[in-house]
């Protein structure tokens, strides 16, 4: 694995690199916090950012729609002294 990685000038980062399971029986993996692949260990977690939308290991949109609803707020929010600014003209000239 690693030694053809290496041979197209890629590397592992142990720090970014983390792993999450999606399936129907997690009793059997309920205590695994760690993989360890050769030697490296990778870190589980049990949600991530993937192309802007939220995954999660239940398949929870709640998630998804909660992350959205903040950023919308957050790029809002941002801008509001500027919308409510008198320096800015509302009226087309």
């Amino acid at each position: 694995m690693e030694e053809g990685a290496n041979e197209v000038g890629l590397r592992i980062n142990e720090e970014k690199t983390k792993y999450m399971i999606n399936t129907r029986n997690k009793v059997r993996f309920r205590n695994e916090k760690h993989l360890q692949v050769y030697n490296y260990e990778f870190e589980r977690v049990g949600e991530f950012k993937y192309l802007g939308s939220m995954i999660t290991e239940n398949s929870d949109n709640n998630t998804e729609i909660k992350a959205r609803i903040m950023a919308g707020n957050r790029s809002y929010y941002s801008v509001f002294p500027l919308l409510r600014s008198k320096a800015v003209c509302r009226t087309k000239k």
